[in-house]
């Protein structure tokens, strides 16, 4: 019987395991294209490109990929890939499903897409190459999920009801799922790629109601959720409080490729049992020390075993030990002692490949230049423009919109002392406004009022986008410097910074001049 290679791949995945060496065949670092065509395409659509937000487990990054459509409405766009992805395209919002175009991704692939969109129905795709074509039934499927979250996060009851509800709710939607694959003849990875999908986004919407109970003690009182002896985060700190964590596939290699797994990570890692314990003991000044981060590397292993009743430690549990090593290796690099801090602990991690990527994070930070390059592209050349209208400062770009009220804050605390900052010819801070329309009666006077005098540029949506992949950063509001050479200040001074004083800002400054010019 002949196989092709995708046939072969397929198989491999659908076999593997996530325990000892059969995890390895899921992890292949390699890049992968995804290229196609909008029939019928004009700007009058209201898109320039096409985004994906993918997140690298290993650090926990969520970056920005942006496929810019040209005039034909083919685009092609370029992923570094760890591993396979379940993932789609948006035109605009995100969470509108008529503007998703959904795909499945493996490292070394090359996928062709097809895109046909309707007004007010989701689009049709047509899936070549690559192995989208293999799960195309599957990408057809939209669920609701948003309403899952809300449902779960919103619970009115104690614990119990709450915990017989979701168990009730979890069953439900793996008997809709089970007719779903029934009704579309889903094959048995199909199925399997499906339940993972939903598993992750279920992990995240169930913990969403724990949380929601810290965010309403944290509003009576900000201290309670740190405090000991708080009976409720006592309680929430349990293991055996989270009893439908256990029927999820967290042993399975597929919840990797969701593109809801981060999340379920970030809701992890942020949990009561997870974190609390070391609240009490610390407070919330948690250092980077070895013994720091040894306690709460045994935390994630010890309080996890419990967590998923298991002897060995999930994927997740190491995925999280991996980023609190991660986290500490920048400060250790500043002593004598870092090979011996991260030997120590790299030990937690048991699984081949994540030994194998802490220990490539730890060399690459070590010989890592202070300053990066400035990439090339349309994005580049238009922040090139903007360094040459200030030659020899520092620039620190500063991303804002109207739309983000952290942005708006953070611009009017600023507001004295960036005026300041005018006397100075080595420093410069640039806003960039993420704003469709710089005509807006409330954008124009908000810029009137707190950015007068400063050098304030509006983009739109296609620009931002381009930004953020080229900076790779996902939320705002967010800076970036850039030294007088147009090169990337890999710590550079933030605009929150000032909340410290101005002579402490200038400090600050100074301290990074006189780094970089070692």
């Amino acid at each position: 019987m002949n196989m092709n290679k995708q046939t072969i791949i397929t198989i491999l995945l659908a076999l593997v395991t996530m325990t000892g060496q059969g995890q390895e065949p899921f992890f292949c670092t390699d890049s992968a294209v995804v290229r196609g065509r909008i029939v019928d395409y004009s700007p009058a659509m209201g898109f320039q490109n096409l985004t994906a937000q993918v997140t690298d487990i290993f650090t926990g990054e969520l970056k920005t990929a942006t496929a810019e459509i040209r005039e034909d409405g083919t685009f092609e766009k370029r992923l570094l890939l760890h591993h396979p992805i379940l993932n789609w395209f948006y035109t605009s919002e995100i969470y509108i499903s008529k503007q998703q175009v959904p795909f499945y991704l493996c490292p070394s692939d090359t996928l062709d897409i097809t895109i046909c969109f309707h007004d007010g129905d989701v689009p049709d795709c047509i899936y070549g190459g690559g192995h989208s074509a293999e799960v195309a039934r599957l990408l057809k499927v939209r669920n609701d999920y948003l309403s899952l979250l809300k449902l779960c996060r919103f619970f009115e009851g104690d614990i119990e009801a709450y915990n017989a509800f979701a168990d009730s709710l979890y069953s439900a939607w793996q008997q809709k799922l089970d007719t779903l694959a029934d009704t579309h003849h889903f094959t048995s990875f199909e199925r399997r790629l499906a339940e993972c999908d939903m598993a992750a986004v279920f992990g995240t919407a169930y913990l969403s109601y724990f949380s929601h109970i810290q965010d309403k003690m944290a509003q009576n009182d900000p201290a309670a959720p740190y405090t000991a002896g708080n009976a409720m985060m006592e309680r929430l700190s349990l293991p055996e409080t989270y009893p439908l964590l256990r029927r999820l596939p967290n042993n399975d290699s597929l919840m990797l490729a969701s593109k809801f797994f981060q999340l379920y990570l970030n809701a992890l890692e942020f949990s009561a049992p997870l974190r609390y314990p070391l609240f009490v003991k610390r407070g919330m000044a948690w250092g980077n020390s070895r013994d720091e981060v040894t306690e709460q590397l045994s935390l994630l292993r010890d309080t996890g075993r419990r967590l998923f009743a298991s002897e060995n430690d999930v994927l997740p549990i190491q995925l999280l030990q991996l980023h609190c090593i991660n986290e500490a290796i920048g400060e250790w690099l500043k002593t004598d002692t870092a090979e011996e801090n991260f030997r120590s602990t790299r030990s937690f991690l048991t699984h081949p490949t994540l030994q194998r990527k802490a220990q490539q994070i730890f060399d690459e930070q070590a010989n890592m230049d202070s300053t990066l390059p400035l990439p090339e592209g349309d994005a580049a050349h238009f922040v090139k423009d903007i360094l040459a209208l200030y030659p020899d400062r520092y620039i620190v770009l500063d991303f804002w919109a109207m739309w983000c009220a952290p942005c708006k804050a953070e611009i009017r605390a600023t507001k004295e002392f960036r005026h300041r900052l005018h006397e100075r010819s080595d420093v410069k801070f640039v806003f960039l406004a993420n704003e469709c329309n710089p005509n807006r009666e409330d954008y124009l006077a908000f810029v009137q009022e707190n950015l007068e005098g400063e050098e304030n540029i509006a983009i739109d949506d296609n620009r931002f986008h381009q930004l953020q992949e080229l900076f790779g950063f996902n939320a705002i509001p967010f800076n970036v410097t850039l030294t007088p050479e147009g090169r990337i200040v890999r710590e550079g001074i933030l605009l929150r910074a000032a909340e410290a004083g101005y002579d402490r800002f200038i400090l600050m400054l100074e301290e990074m001049k006189a780094k970089l010019e070692e």
